[in-house]
């Protein structure tokens, strides 16, 4: 199939399909302002269990409509609403609302938490607004979305996986499996216990505790007591905070490992670096060896002049689902409908000449070429749920840094 093709091929179908609704009209659901600013909403943790990555995932959203401003779809600049979910799904419901019914977003990106993808969703899908979410329930997966819900981050069942596969990489052949009583959470720990018993490891005793208490003594002794190789928590930063302070006053705290999205510089502040030495960590690993990895890191330094750091994965995340969504945009002529959705797999994950920035992709696109979209979170293969498969790494704190102990690729079956 000569280039261009494969785009055009895919939008004009879905024009076709959609034509009698105006679908691939260019225009912000039939308004006819071709003119008029394209709203995009950003629905941040910014308060809440989620807030230590909010406000670093909102100046990953300003960063990308900056950079797409200066070439916007159609000559529509992005015009960015940031609401805060406050890391709760009724909050969330209520700032999605006027996000959809005020601001009339085409789409709503940088969701962090699952319980707020799941109760927005349902309001995001009946109103045909894309949504961009690093969830990692998997209900998310379930959800009936018409292929507007993606995931710019790998589901937790992947996550739960590699955690398995980490430790036991690690040499540890027994663990207790403690979980944030939360969808992601119960989502992760049930992944990684079927995997990790497949390969032979055994769980000791479960441990699923509320979140947002002072203190976990009761959990964090049940769990030290099991004496396993490893203790796998799955929750926020507040609650490993607590279960660290209350391990420090064991005689024997034993070997923990967490999720990246829970060891970062907030634990420190909250427990010392003494306490939270040697911890281990599995998250997603950018994709560090891409060009758009060095981009976000140089732009997000320049805008906030600190360092970006590898593991802070949902930063990336962010930034390539602004990108994404602007490439499709500009590839489909359109901002909602199914010429919109099928543009995002269209311009990232397939056949076509690779760029790894937003001006690179668009001025391929101008020339007529087929687009691959390499990101800095990943290279964004989407399945046909709009889930990713990413690389991991496993990371260990030491003298106060999160250090990279190896990254590695998802063995899957």
């Amino acid at each position: 199939m000569p280039r261009r093709t494969r785009c055009a091929a895919i939008i004009a179908a879905a024009c076709v399909a959609v034509a009698t609704v105006g679908g691939c009209s260019g225009t912000d659901s039939g308004s006819g302002d071709s003119s008029k600013p394209i709203a995009v909403g950003g629905l941040l943790p910014l308060s809440g269990g989620g807030s230590v990555y909010g406000p670093d995932i909102e100046t990953a959203l300003r960063v990308a409509v900056d950079e797409i401003n200066q070439k916007p779809p159609m000559g529509r600049k992005f015009d960015l609403h940031i609401a805060d979910d406050q890391t709760d799904p009724d909050a969330g419901t209520r700032a999605a609302q006027k996000l959809i019914s005020v601001n009339r977003v085409s789409a709503i990106l940088g969701i962090w938490s699952s319980s707020v993808t799941l109760a927005v969703a349902p309001m995001a899908i009946q109103s045909d607004v894309m949504v961009g979410t690093a969830a990692g329930a998997g209900d998310v997966t379930k959800l009936d979305d018409r292929d507007l819900v993606w995931r710019f981050y790998p589901p937790g069942k992947y996550t739960g996986e590699a955690i398995a596969q980490a430790v036991k990489a690690q040499g540890w052949d027994s663990a207790v499996a403690m979980s944030r009583n939360d969808p992601s959470g119960l989502t992760i720990i049930d992944s990684f216990r079927k995997s990790f018993e497949a390969k032979g490891g055994k769980i000791l005793d479960s441990v699923t505790y509320p979140p947002s208490q002072s203190s976990y003594t009761g959990e964090v002794r049940k769990a030290i007591d099991a004496k396993a190789d490893v203790v796998v928590n799955v929750g926020y930063t507040p609650e490993l905070s607590a279960m660290l302070k209350d391990a420090a006053n064991t005689p024997d705290k034993g070997t923990w490992l967490s999720v990246g999205w829970s060891v970062n510089g907030d634990l420190f502040k909250a427990v010392g670096d003494a306490a939270a030495e040697g911890i281990y960590s599995v998250d997603a690993a950018p994709n560090v060896d891409g060009g758009a990895f060095r981009h976000v890191s140089e732009a997000f330094q320049s805008k906030t002049g600190k360092e970006l750091l590898p593991s802070n994965t949902f930063v990336f995340s962010a930034y390539d689902s602004a990108v994404v969504a602007a490439l499709a945009m500009t590839a489909c002529t359109c901002t909602k409908g199914k010429a919109f959705t099928d543009a995002i797999r269209a311009v990232s994950g397939g056949p076509g000449e690779e760029v790894d920035t937003y001006a690179a992709g668009v001025a391929a696109l101008a020339k007529g070429a087929d687009i691959n979209y390499q990101g800095a979170s990943s290279n964004l293969e989407f399945d046909d749920k709009g889930d990713q498969l990413s690389d991991y790494g496993i990371y260990q704190v030491r003298a106060g840094k999160i250090d990279l102990v190896r990254a590695f690729s998802l063995q899957t079956p």
